[in-house]
């Protein structure tokens, strides 16, 4: 009996002893994402639209909860996925002349644009919408009032990849840096999907 009961303690002390050594390696950057998570803001569904063959532009998508109130300010990437990469909105054409970043486009040029995939194929979809009704413009920030969960989507806000060296692949995955106003630069993967998850 006495062995027995020596055993069962020795048992547990080496579980003991191996639990606390498995936290002691577990990844601190799982940690403090999960705390950044919490604390700052929460980006959940990140994903980007596969591009039409010859596309030299895409948009990445996602859903994001800012824990106090704070404003998405720029985005980037470090791979060479895309030359540039913007902040933009999908809003309605208030006249035939309109106002893209610092290029100014008309309706005809426009529609080239759209027809050659250098526009955001999931927010202009050409069955869904008459050609000229809307059209995309670089925005400097996206508010995010706290507690509030914002949709960066097709058809709305997005993250614009420009000078697209390849077209987007179905299952390719990439890594954004979003940067916010108070809760600083997340990096996030991204990976190309027919439609949001």
């Amino acid at each position: 009996m006495k062995l027995s009961r020596s055993l069962f303690t020795r048992s547990v002390a080496a579980v003991a002893a191996l639990t606390m050594i498995v936290a002691a390696c577990g990844d601190d950057k799982a940690d403090s994402t999960a705390s950044a998570a919490t604390e700052g803001v929460k980006i959940e569904g990140v994903w980007a639209r596969k591009s039409p063959a010859m596309a030299t532009a895409g948009a990445a998508y996602m859903q994001i909860t800012a824990a106090e109130d704070d404003a998405l300010i720029s985005a980037s990437t470090s791979s060479d996925i895309a030359g540039m990469v913007q902040i933009h909105e999908v809003v309605p054409v208030e006249s035939t002349e309109t106002t893209m970043g610092d290029m100014s486009m008309s309706e005809d040029s426009m529609a080239g644009s759209m027809d050659s995939g250098s526009m955001d194929s999931g927010s202009m979809d050409s069955g869904s919408m008459e050609m000229g009704e809307m059209t995309m413009r670089e925005v400097e920030s996206i508010a995010l009032p706290a507690g509030e969960t914002v949709s960066l989507q097709p058809g709305g806000y997005h993250v614009m990849l420009l000078d697209l060296p390849a077209p987007l692949e179905l299952g390719q995955t990439f890594t954004l840096e979003l940067t916010f106003e108070k809760a600083g630069t997340v990096p996030v993967e991204v990976t190309v999907a027919e439609d949001a998850p």
